[in-house]
């Protein structure tokens, strides 16, 4: 077993709504002050509160995954891992050419 730091992954969108009917269940207590704050803000996005609160947990638990400071590999996929950070850097002309513009604030 190896142990890996992880790559970040940020920005993610949250995936469009199932198609496939909701079958697992959550049940939760909240507060009167949290309850008016989930309304206030499923209202705000203009969704009904299963919703609001089944996306923001959702955000929130990618994000957690992707925060992850380190995970496991077995060894097949450490060599393929390996094999990847090895290989040579290959030439990206568009991405270089990006980089190489100045930004907005530095053209203002």
């Amino acid at each position: 077993m190896y142990i890996v730091g992880s790559m970040y992954v940020h920005g993610r969108s949250m995936p469009a709504p199932a198609k496939k009917p909701r079958t697992a269940r959550f049940n939760l207590r909240v507060s009167d002050k949290e309850a008016r704050l989930i309304r206030m803000g499923a209202e705000q996005r203009g969704v009904n509160i299963t919703n609001f609160i089944l996306e923001s947990a959702c955000v929130r638990a990618q994000h957690e995954i992707a925060d992850t400071r380190q995970f496991e590999l077995g060894p097949s996929a450490w060599h393929k891992f390996s094999k990847a950070l090895d290989r040579p850097a290959t030439l990206k002309p568009r991405l270089k050419r990006l980089l190489g513009e100045s930004t907005l604030l530095e053209r203002s």
